[in-house]
């Protein structure tokens, strides 16, 4: 088991992600006396694997025809130490062997998949933000 897991953590996350979360309750700003939204906390940082995959989704429309659409998600795979993810945490990808990919944000539509025999973690994501930096 070992082996399997040194072999997908040196050849299937070539990438780095930072994963964040909300920062939970609003914090009062001492010098305006406002409530502002408290920074976001730092879940994981560090190596990761960005895969697309397609789901194909078949639904009625409103004239009662079914129509499939195609709705484009993604796959990361985390090494087994990472923390768990939650929904909604924010996936930052910092580098990247797709250059295109630097910059981007994902958001997490899942929480991560559990396994009897675990090598990897795996998490589902929605692209939250197509422009690179």
């Amino acid at each position: 088991m070992r082996g399997i897991a040194r072999f997908v953590d040196r050849h299937m996350m070539p990438d780095k992600v930072q994963v964040t979360r909300a920062g939970g309750e609003d914090i009062l700003d001492p010098t305006t006396g406002e409530l502002v939204a408290a920074a976001p906390l730092i879940v994981y940082e560090g190596r990761a694997g960005l895969y697309p995959e397609q789901e194909k989704i078949r639904a009625k429309g409103q004239d009662g025809a079914w129509a499939e659409e195609v709705r484009a998600g993604y796959r990361l795979l985390l090494p087994l130490e990472a923390a768990e993810l939650e929904d909604h945490d924010e996936v930052l990808v910092k580098e990247a062997r797709d250059t295109q990919a630097v910059g981007r944000t994902y958001e997490v539509t899942a929480l991560g998949e559990v396994s009897s025999l675990p090598v990897l973690r795996t998490v589902w994501l929605e692209q939250h933000d197509r422009s690179a930096s």
